[in-house]
């Protein structure tokens, strides 16, 4: 054995192995599809994620600004963060947007007038958990929040709204409504209607059908004087104390003042 050809195996560099690069998960055949179609029809957890691969983010957009028809329904998965991202792209061709059904969705607000400029169909029915709605747009017509039951406040500010139905929504406290084309509105299920505020010119009295409404117990007024008659009577109570002590004062001053009390008679 040659000593020296030993040494060099022993002290030859070993290579090492060669780092593969990551690569780009598999896109799921359904978000072309969605692309090719307008339309998207399932979870939000099936779009694309950005922390899943660099570029997902730019692919996720391009999915919803290119749909004309979100419906996601019944879903577990949709939170706030949906719609709120959603109305942000403005998706310039959306038409409709459907959520019906879904359980944890809490606020929902389209605003600015310019969000989502073709969107005519809502629905945002059957969401128990939806208590708040803020609605700003020239395209809506037709809006739905049927069996929200925990809806407490709605605006809606849409001038072309024709149709809105609010059918279910027991716990609906305060409604306010802009529209130039709502010719009709049946409340009569909205029991707990505190406020409602309608500008609508033609909305007449024979097509709004208002609910029995529980009567209001105002308040008691408070028990205390008004805050006028205090200050009076504090001041005159004070007025009536200074008063008393100069009277003291005059009364001390008067019987230190020295008169003879015994008068002697002076001899002719």
């Amino acid at each position: 054995l040659n000593p020296s050809s030993a040494m060099g195996k022993k002290g030859g560099k070993k290579k090492g192995k060669k780092e593969t690069e990551p690569t780009e998960p598999p896109h799921d055949p359904g978000w072309e599809r969605a692309v090719q179609s307008g339309r998207w029809e399932r979870p939000p957890d099936a779009l694309p994620d950005a922390s899943s691969w660099p570029t997902w983010g730019a692919l996720r957009e391009r999915i919803l600004t290119s749909c004309k028809e979100t419906s996601i329904t019944y879903s577990n998965q949709l939170h706030d963060a949906f719609p709120a991202e959603l109305i942000k792209l403005s998706p310039p061709e959306l038409v409709k947007l459907e959520l019906r059904g879904s359980p944890k969705l809490t606020r929902f607000v389209l605003s600015p007038f310019i969000a989502c400029p073709k969107l005519s169909h809502l629905d945002l029915s059957s969401c128990n958990s939806l208590n708040h709605v803020l609605l700003q747009s020239t395209s809506l017509e037709t809006v739905d929040f049927s069996d929200s039951q925990n809806l407490v406040k709605a605006l809606v500010q849409c001038k072309n709204v024709h149709q809105l139905n609010v059918e279910g929504c027991e716990h609906l406290e305060t409604l306010m409504v802009w529209s130039e084309e709502l010719s009709s509105l049946d409340l009569t299920s909205c029991s707990s209607l505190r406020q409602l505020e309608l500008y609508c010119p033609e909305l007449l009295p024979e097509n709004l059908k208002l609910p029995n409404l529980k009567p209001f117990q105002a308040p008691d007024p408070p028990k205390h004087p008004p805050i006028v008659s205090m200050l009076k009577e504090k001041y005159a109570d004070q007025a009536r104390k200074e008063a008393e002590r100069r009277e003291r004062d005059h009364q001390n001053s008067s019987s230190n003042t020295v008169f003879p009390h015994t008068f002697h008679r002076c001899a002719p």
